[in-house]
């Protein structure tokens, strides 16, 4: 009964239109629901309730579940608990490159696209209709009120690689939902952001720790400091001494969000107290997996199961990110867990997501060269240093000539001081088994 009303009470909230003072309101009362009477017991009665609709809509409107669930035997009705999903196949990046095959909704209904970088051949594109924005900019909003109340001027620098990136999108939507000026400014040269947080005064900001550290330097070398209440980083691995750097300068309190495009953005929360990122279970069911056998596992795959979606659910999708379950101390009753990078072959390091097999055929294009690379991702103080090792003779000069034509924005992060470049030939790699092999000992 108690599950019933909060499903429902919260559902209609998030597909209203809600005007900035209603947004105000609604987060201090989910902040004591949370806190006094969201136990996991009734999320996970609710999370029941919003399977068993999503798996109805999509057996009726997706064309590739209604496919994947009659093949596999499945009916909507034998996906009774959450332990069921475990029946149903899982759907992989391959897959959702075929999205006419996920829409389940006419073309003319859907209202956002947003895609990957696209490094890897064509981007992923995920869809989303009028409603599902509306529910994304109420819930971000009423989580930014959550963190944050009174005077809202947010600078928002984080990396436009491409156009239709979801992070700044849904940021700009979530500080205007919420009441607040949103200052889109981007993550290009530091020195340009000082001059915005000097003419705006902004009081929080939305960045990346990659960018964030640049940015601090920058600061620190000409003297200049704001008085900033909050710093929200996504993107890429937040340590301890990050947030110790961003926090003994800024005075700020230090929050960490990680997502991606197709779960929705930052559908996850570390508050500054946290030891671990919390998922939003009202509106995602997650599971960890081994990512070799598939089944049930404390550490291993990230598997995210979207349950709050219009135009293009996602069942049991493998996002390649790893992770292994955790415990926070912390008021949230949110499942927790530590992230643990990627089960593919991607770095994410200075606002940039590289892959190594992008950097191993760019490489095997030189003379002289095997194609065969090591590729070391570490730390320099705060800042990402990634070290490129090439089998065989050839100029560094040449090798970096590649690497910047497969990753342009490559040299505006070194001059950003976003990251660092190390390039080394070598005349073999005969102990590595693969021609890439990665090693990320951050």
């Amino acid at each position: 009964m108690i599950a019933d009303i909060v499903d429902k009470a919260l559902r209609r909230f998030e597909e209203r239109n809600c005007q900035p003072g209603v947004i105000k309101r609604a987060g201090k009362f989910l902040h004591r629901l949370v806190e006094r009477g969201l136990h996991p017991d009734l999320i996970n009665i609710i999370q029941t309730r919003r399977l068993h609709d999503t798996i109805n809509y999509v057996f009726t409107h997706s064309p590739f579940y209604k496919r994947i669930l009659n093949h596999s035997g499945i009916r909507p009705e034998h996906i009774q608990a959450i332990e069921d999903l475990q029946k149903i196949p899982f759907t992989t990046v391959k897959d959702i490159r075929q999205w006419q095959d996920f829409l389940c909704v006419p073309e003319e209904k859907l209202s956002a696209v947003f895609t990957t970088s696209g490094t890897t051949g064509e981007p992923k594109r995920v869809y989303y209709t009028f409603r599902e924005m509306q529910t994304l900019s109420n819930l971000y909003g009423m989580a930014l009120r959550i963190a944050h109340s009174g005077r809202l001027v947010a600078l928002i620098a984080l990396p436009v690689g491409h156009g239709l990136w979801i992070g700044g999108a849904s940021v700009q939507r979530a500080v205007e939902r919420a009441g607040g000026l949103p200052l889109s400014v981007g993550a290009s040269d530091p020195g340009e952001t000082i001059k915005w947080m000097e003419r705006f005064s902004p009081n929080v900001v939305f960045s990346s720790p990659s960018y964030m550290t640049a940015l601090t330097r920058e600061a620190e070398r000409i003297g200049y400091r704001c008085a900033l209440d909050k710093i929200i980083l996504a993107g890429e691995l937040l340590t301890s001494e990050h947030k110790k750097f961003f926090n003994g300068y800024w005075g700020a309190a230090v929050f960490d969000s990680y997502g991606s495009t197709e779960i929705g953005s930052a559908q996850t929360i570390a508050l500054p107290e946290c030891t671990a990122f919390h998922v939003n279970d009202l509106h995602l069911i997650t599971e960890i997996i081994d990512p070799v056998t598939g089944n049930p596992a404390n550490e291993g795959e990230l598997v995210f199961t979207t349950i709050r979606r219009e135009g293009m659910p996602l069942i049991r999708y493998r996002s390649g990110d790893k992770a292994r379950w955790a415990d926070c101390a912390c008021w949230l009753p949110l499942k927790a867990i530590h992230l643990q990078g990627r089960t593919d072959d991607m770095i994410v390091a200075g606002d940039m997501n590289i892959y190594g097999r992008v950097i191993a055929d760019e490489v095997g294009k030189i003379d002289g060269t095997t194609g065969r690379v090591l590729i070391t991702v570490s730390k320099e103080g705060l800042t990402d240093r990634i070290s490129v090792m090439v089998e065989g003779y050839v100029a560094e000069e040449k090798i970096q000539k590649a690497l910047l034509s497969a990753y342009p924005e490559l040299g505006e992060n070194m001059k950003n001081g976003n990251l660092r470049l190390a390039i080394e030939s070598v005349n073999n790699l005969a102990s590595q088994i693969k021609d890439v092999k990665i090693l990320d000992l951050r």
